[in-house]
């Protein structure tokens, strides 16, 4: 079976990035550890826990599964569909917003109102953040910026 390359932010319930830190990577339902690794050949383990980059990015190679990771008591599910071929990011929208501008509106489509990471200039940012319907998400900031909106489910 092929590994998929799977990636996923992971933020605090406050928003902020879950920087350089160690999560179990877990069957969902229970607590067994799931075997992670560098590459898609699977020739080079991965530690579980999983190490979060300076962004709060877990990046590895896995086999299709149902995973959890427990984030300070919020569950986020990693789901890794068999039929996957390329990067998986389930669950997760990047809005890239290079020019800059005070109020940024993004159309996700998730059905939800999703939790909301903003980064400008590579560093957590805070704005004022709506959802006038679950279809669609508006950030507002007191001047112009451009940056990087990740929204998840």
């Amino acid at each position: 079976m092929p590994l998929i390359h799977y990636h996923q932010f992971l933020t605090y319930p406050d928003g902020n990035p879950a920087a350089n830190t160690l999560f179990p990577l877990a069957l969902l339902g229970g607590n067994s550890l799931v075997p992670t690794f560098a590459d898609k050949a699977g020739t080079i383990p991965l530690p579980n826990p999983v190490l979060t980059g300076a962004d709060g990015l877990i990046d590895f190679y896995a086999a299709p599964g149902a995973y959890a990771v427990d984030v300070a008591g919020a569950v986020v599910h990693i789901v890794v569909h068999p039929a996957e071929t390329d990067d998986a990011w389930p669950g997760t929208f990047v809005h890239a917003q290079p020019v800059a501008a005070a109020t940024w509106t993004v159309n996700h489509h998730f059905g939800v109102e999703p939790n909301v990471s903003i980064l400008v200039a590579g560093q957590s940012a805070e704005a004022d953040v709506t959802h006038p319907t679950t279809e669609q998400t508006v950030i507002t900031f007191g001047s112009p910026v451009s940056g990087t909106a990740l929204l998840r489910r």
